[in-house]
């Protein structure tokens, strides 16, 4: 299925998309379906595309989410098939996206689908996250926002969060309601400022938008 104009706009909280940025999440949809038969960038199990569809709608419903009166720098964690930072990279030219990926032939489909796409606001780093921020965090934290899209461990998640992002800092991430535990390491230094499902607009994800900020 071929997003639409009309449903971009519905997710991402903003006016009829432009045929150009249309034409690239759709360009990006393709291209990890292509590819999801050699890597596993999504679960196989199930309708694929329906599955690549509703990642990318899901990414794209968190733009409205994280303000726009400035641009931000982004770091995207174990970015896989580019869930949510390629969709956003796209609707946000004016940020820059750090991807890291520490599959070998993930950074390589990764780096390929910004080449095509002429994505010039992003950069492909193939290193473990853990290995990446021990180096820059001996040098700056330039990062406002930093996204994952699955959550492995959330104290561990938190850890990355606290030791990266400044006061104001965002964290977004994905996760059904369920799956939240109802306390974990980085409650002290966080705060929970969106919940949000898009379930109105796509009934069928029943994922929900997770952000929070560092206090």
């Amino acid at each position: 299925m071929k997003l639409s104009s009309d449903l971009v706009s519905r997710l991402a909280g903003i006016p009829p998309a432009s045929a150009g940025t249309l034409d690239r999440l759709n360009q990006y949809s393709a291209l990890v379906q292509h590819e999801n038969s050699l890597i596993n960038l999504v679960s196989r199990a199930g309708d694929v595309e329906t599955e690549i569809d509703d990642q990318i709608a899901i990414s794209i419903a968190a733009h409205p989410l994280i303000p726009r009166d400035r641009p931000l720098h982004w770091l995207d964690i174990g970015s896989g098939g580019g869930f949510p930072a390629i969709p956003l990279a796209i609707l946000r030219p004016s940020d820059s996206f750090i991807l890291i990926e520490s599959v070998a032939k993930k950074a390589f489909f990764l780096e390929r689908a910004v080449e095509r796409l002429e994505l010039l606001n992003i950069r492909i780093v193939n290193q473990r996250a853990e290995d990446f921020l021990d180096e820059v965090f001996k040098t700056e934290l330039p990062w406002n926002v930093i996204s994952i899209k699955a959550v492995t461990g959330w104290d561990e998640t938190f850890a990355w969060a606290r030791q990266s992002l400044p006061s104001g800092g965002m964290l977004l991430t994905f996760k059904a309601l369920g799956d939240v535990p109802e306390t974990f390491d980085g409650e002290r230094d966080f705060e929970l400022i969106t919940d949000q499902s898009i379930n109105d607009v796509m009934p069928r994800i029943t994922a929900r938008i997770l952000i929070y900020q560092k206090k």
